[in-house]
C-alpha cells in the first residue's frame, strides 16, 4: 500500500521484498504530481503559446512589409511608363501645334502651340518624377531582399552556431562516456581481482582447516560456515565474479570430499 504522509512523502507499507520481486506495483498510487507543479507546468504551457503568437504577429507583419514594398515597386514602374507615355503624347501634339501655328501664322493656333508646349513640359517633368519614384522603389524593393537574405544569412548562422554545440556536446559526452566505460572496466577488473583474492583466502582457511586437528564433524561445520560466509560474497546474481564462484565451488567441493574421507 503506497500513502502520502502529513509531509508529503511517500510511505510504502506491507511492501514485498525487493531481492526476490524486481518490478513493484503500486495500485491506487496517489497522483505525486503536486498543485505547485501542476501550475508551474501550466504557465509554461502559456508563455510559449504566448511567443508562438509573438512569432507568428512578427512573421506575418515582415511578410505584409515585403509585400507592401514588392508593390509599391511595381506601382511606380507602372507609373512611369504611363507618365513616360503621356510625355510622348504632349511632345507630338506639342509639335503638331507648333507646325500648324507656322503653317497658318494665327493667333489662336500660336496660343495653341505655346499651350502644348507647357503642357510637353509638364509632362517631360512628371515622366521624370515618375521615373525618379520608380528607381527609388527599385532600390526599396532591392534593400528589402537584401535584407531578408541577411536575416536568413543570420538564422543560417545561428543555426550552424547551434549544430556546432551540439557537436561539441556530443563529443563531450562521448570522451565522458569513453571515460566512464574506462573506470567501469577498471572497477570489472578490481572486483574481480577482490574475488579471486577473497578465494585465495578462503582456500587457505580450507586448507588450514584440513591440516588441523580437529574432528570431522568440526572440520565440516568450519568448512560450511566458512563457505555461507564467502558465496553471498562470489555469487553473480549478488554482483560477483561468475569465473570467481565457478573456482570456489569448486574448492569447496574438494573440500568436502577431503573431509569425508579423511
Amino acid at each position: 500500500m503506497v500513502n502520502l504522509n502529513n509531509s508529503g512523502n511517500v510511505i510504502m507499507t506491507n511492501a514485498p521484498p525487493l531481492d526476490f520481486v524486481p518490478n513493484v506495483e503500486m495500485p491506487n498510487a496517489p497522483n505525486l504530481v503536486r498543485p505547485n507543479t501542476v501550475r508551474q507546468l501550466r504557465a509554461r504551457a502559456e508563455f510559449h503559446a504566448r511567443m508562438a503568437n509573438l512569432e507568428a504577429k512578427i512573421k506575418a507583419e515582415e511578410k505584409a512589409r515585403e509585400t507592401a514594398i514588392k508593390n509599391a515597386a511595381k506601382q511606380a514602374e507602372e507609373n512611369a511608363r504611363r507618365e513616360a507615355v503621356n510625355r510622348s503624347k504632349a511632345e507630338a501634339t506639342a509639335a503638331k501645334a507648333a507646325a500648324r501655328a507656322k503653317r497658318e501664322k494665327s493667333n489662336r493656333n500660336i496660343a495653341a502651340a505655346k499651350k502644348a508646349a507647357e503642357n510637353a513640359k509638364k509632362a517631360a517633368e512628371n515622366a521624370k518624377k515618375a521615373a525618379e519614384n520608380a528607381e527609388k522603389a527599385k532600390k526599396a524593393k532591392k534593400a528589402a531582399e537584401n535584407a531578408e537574405k541577411a536575416k536568413k544569412a543570420a538564422e543560417n548562422a545561428e543555426k550552424a552556431k547551434k549544430a556546432a554545440e551540439k557537436a561539441k556536446k556530443a563529443a563531450e559526452n562521448a570522451k565522458e562516456a569513453e571515460k566512464a566505460a574506462e573506470n567501469a572496466e577498471k572497477a570489472k577488473k578490481a572486483k574481480k581481482a577482490q574475488a579471486n583474492a577473497l578465494v585465495r583466502i578462503v582456500n587457505k582457511k580450507w586448507s588450514n582447516i584440513k591440516s588441523s586437528t580437529m574432528t570431522r564433524n568440526q572440520k565440516k561445520k568450519m568448512g560450511k560456515k566458512i563457505y555461507y560466509t564467502a558465496a553471498p560474497k562470489l555469487h553473480p546474481n549478488r554482483g560477483g565474479n561468475t569465473q570467481a564462484f565457478q573456482v570456489f565451488s569448486n574448492a569447496y567441493d574438494k573440500f568436502k570430499t577431503y573431509v569425508n574421507r579423511n
